[in-house]
Protein backbone atom coordinates (compact mmCIF):
# COMPACT_ATOMS: atom_id res chain seq x y z
CA UNK A 1 0.00 0.00 0.00
CA UNK A 2 1.14 3.50 -0.43
CA UNK A 3 2.52 5.28 2.92
CA UNK A 4 1.86 8.83 3.65
CA UNK A 5 3.87 10.75 6.06
CA UNK A 6 2.19 13.53 8.09
CA UNK A 7 4.93 14.55 10.05
CA UNK A 8 8.49 12.79 11.00
CA UNK A 9 8.30 11.31 13.96
CA UNK A 10 5.65 9.20 13.75
CA UNK A 11 4.84 8.79 10.13
CA UNK A 12 1.06 7.39 9.26
CA UNK A 13 0.82 4.61 7.34
CA UNK A 14 -1.50 2.45 4.98
CA UNK A 15 -2.26 -1.22 5.17
CA UNK A 16 -4.74 -3.63 4.73
CA UNK A 17 -5.68 -6.42 7.54
CA UNK A 18 -5.14 -9.55 6.56
CA UNK A 19 -5.88 -11.62 9.76
CA UNK A 20 -7.87 -11.42 12.83
CA UNK A 21 -7.93 -13.44 15.76
CA UNK A 22 -9.79 -13.67 19.40
CA UNK A 23 -12.76 -11.62 17.78
CA UNK A 24 -10.84 -8.78 16.78
CA UNK A 25 -8.80 -8.67 19.48
CA UNK A 26 -5.50 -9.47 17.80
CA UNK A 27 -4.50 -9.61 13.92
CA UNK A 28 -2.19 -8.34 11.46
CA UNK A 29 -1.49 -5.70 8.88
CA UNK A 30 0.16 -5.91 5.84
CA UNK A 31 1.67 -2.80 3.88
CA UNK A 32 3.57 -4.32 1.45
CA UNK A 33 7.00 -4.86 0.45
CA UNK A 34 7.06 -7.50 3.30
CA UNK A 35 5.96 -5.23 6.36
CA UNK A 36 3.43 -6.59 8.35
CA UNK A 37 2.82 -5.33 11.76
CA UNK A 38 0.55 -7.08 14.35
CA UNK A 39 -2.05 -5.23 16.69
CA UNK A 40 -4.39 -5.57 19.55
CA UNK A 41 -7.73 -4.13 20.69
CA UNK A 42 -5.97 -1.41 22.96
CA UNK A 43 -3.98 -0.32 19.60
CA UNK A 44 -7.24 0.47 17.89
CA UNK A 45 -9.02 3.83 17.59
CA UNK A 46 -12.84 3.65 19.96
CA UNK A 47 -15.50 2.60 17.64
CA UNK A 48 -13.50 0.60 14.91
CA UNK A 49 -13.93 -3.00 14.93
CA UNK A 50 -11.62 -4.49 11.74
CA UNK A 51 -12.99 -6.51 9.43
CA UNK A 52 -10.75 -8.62 6.82
CA UNK A 53 -9.49 -6.61 3.64
CA UNK A 54 -10.46 -2.94 5.34
CA UNK A 55 -7.49 -0.37 4.42
CA UNK A 56 -6.41 1.06 7.95
CA UNK A 57 -4.19 4.48 8.80
CA UNK A 58 -1.75 4.26 11.42
CA UNK A 59 1.22 5.35 12.84
CA UNK A 60 3.75 3.57 13.93
CA UNK A 61 5.83 4.40 17.49
CA UNK A 62 8.61 1.78 18.47
CA UNK A 63 8.31 -0.64 15.67
CA UNK A 64 3.92 -1.34 16.76
CA UNK A 65 1.03 0.03 15.18
CA UNK A 66 -0.80 3.04 17.22
CA UNK A 67 -4.41 4.49 17.24
CA UNK A 68 -5.61 2.18 14.12
CA UNK A 69 -8.62 3.54 12.36
CA UNK A 70 -10.79 2.50 9.43
CA UNK A 71 -9.27 4.40 6.22
CA UNK A 72 -11.80 2.79 3.69
CA UNK A 73 -14.18 0.37 3.64
CA UNK A 74 -16.21 -0.51 0.31
CA UNK A 75 -19.61 -1.51 1.45
CA UNK A 76 -20.85 -2.29 -2.20
CA UNK A 77 -17.51 -4.39 -3.08
CA UNK A 78 -18.07 -6.33 0.50
CA UNK A 79 -21.92 -7.27 0.00
CA UNK A 80 -21.01 -8.86 -3.28
CA UNK A 81 -18.17 -10.05 -3.33
CA UNK A 82 -17.21 -10.89 0.23
CA UNK A 83 -13.87 -8.50 -0.06
CA UNK A 84 -14.59 -7.71 3.87
CA UNK A 85 -15.16 -10.86 6.23
CA UNK A 86 -17.44 -10.89 9.12
CA UNK A 87 -16.78 -13.84 10.92
CA UNK A 88 -18.91 -12.85 14.40
CA UNK A 89 -21.80 -14.90 14.89
CA UNK A 90 -25.09 -13.97 17.38
CA UNK A 91 -24.94 -15.55 20.70
CA UNK A 92 -27.94 -16.71 21.38
CA UNK A 93 -27.86 -16.12 24.84
CA UNK A 94 -26.76 -12.78 25.27
CA UNK A 95 -27.05 -11.46 21.68
CA UNK A 96 -24.01 -10.49 21.15
CA UNK A 97 -21.69 -10.15 17.99
CA UNK A 98 -18.91 -12.91 18.64
CA UNK A 99 -16.74 -15.21 17.67
CA UNK A 100 -17.20 -18.39 19.64
CA UNK A 101 -14.14 -19.55 21.70
CA UNK A 102 -12.55 -23.36 21.50
CA UNK A 103 -12.54 -25.18 25.08
CA UNK A 104 -9.13 -27.23 24.13
CA UNK A 105 -8.83 -30.44 26.92
CA UNK A 106 -6.24 -32.83 26.25
CA UNK A 107 -5.51 -31.49 22.60
CA UNK A 108 -8.69 -31.87 21.11
CA UNK A 109 -11.77 -29.19 20.92
CA UNK A 110 -14.51 -30.22 23.53
CA UNK A 111 -17.01 -27.05 23.19
CA UNK A 112 -17.40 -23.23 22.42
CA UNK A 113 -18.06 -20.43 24.39
CA UNK A 114 -19.37 -17.14 23.90
CA UNK A 115 -16.28 -14.79 25.16
CA UNK A 116 -18.65 -12.22 26.69
CA UNK A 117 -21.62 -14.15 28.39
CA UNK A 118 -18.65 -17.58 29.17
CA UNK A 119 -22.44 -19.65 28.30
CA UNK A 120 -21.56 -23.27 26.47
CA UNK A 121 -22.82 -22.83 22.81
CA UNK A 122 -22.06 -26.13 21.53
CA UNK A 123 -20.38 -29.15 23.06
CA UNK A 124 -17.99 -31.92 20.59
CA UNK A 125 -18.16 -35.53 21.43
CA UNK A 126 -14.70 -37.16 22.02
CA UNK A 127 -13.88 -40.29 19.92
CA UNK A 128 -13.96 -42.85 22.16
CA UNK A 129 -10.04 -44.29 23.26
CA UNK A 130 -8.70 -47.44 21.91
CA UNK A 131 -7.41 -49.53 24.23
CA UNK A 132 -5.25 -52.54 23.43
CA UNK A 133 -7.97 -54.97 24.09
CA UNK A 134 -9.68 -53.45 21.74
CA UNK A 135 -7.05 -53.79 19.04
CA UNK A 136 -6.95 -57.25 19.91
CA UNK A 137 -10.23 -58.17 19.99
CA UNK A 138 -10.36 -56.65 16.32
CA UNK A 139 -7.20 -58.43 15.25
CA UNK A 140 -9.08 -61.57 16.56
CA UNK A 141 -12.44 -61.07 15.08
CA UNK A 142 -10.41 -60.48 11.12
CA UNK A 143 -8.53 -63.66 11.73
CA UNK A 144 -11.45 -65.56 12.29
CA UNK A 145 -13.25 -63.99 9.46
CA UNK A 146 -10.71 -64.85 7.13
CA UNK A 147 -10.37 -68.09 8.43
CA UNK A 148 -13.83 -69.22 7.50
CA UNK A 149 -14.12 -66.95 4.26
CA UNK A 150 -10.29 -69.30 3.61
CA UNK A 151 -13.03 -72.42 4.48
CA UNK A 152 -15.45 -72.04 2.36
CA UNK A 153 -13.87 -71.77 -1.03
CA UNK A 154 -11.60 -74.26 -0.45
CA UNK A 155 -13.81 -77.10 0.43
Amino acid sequence: MTEQIKNSENPVLKGVITEILDDGNYGTISCGGGRTFTFDANQLDPGYEPLLKDIVEFSVIEDAPFAIRLYHRDKRLAATSGAAVDLRVKCPHCGSPIIPKAVVEDGHVTATRCPKCLTTLEVMEKPPKTSIWIWLVSILCALLVGTLIYGIFTA
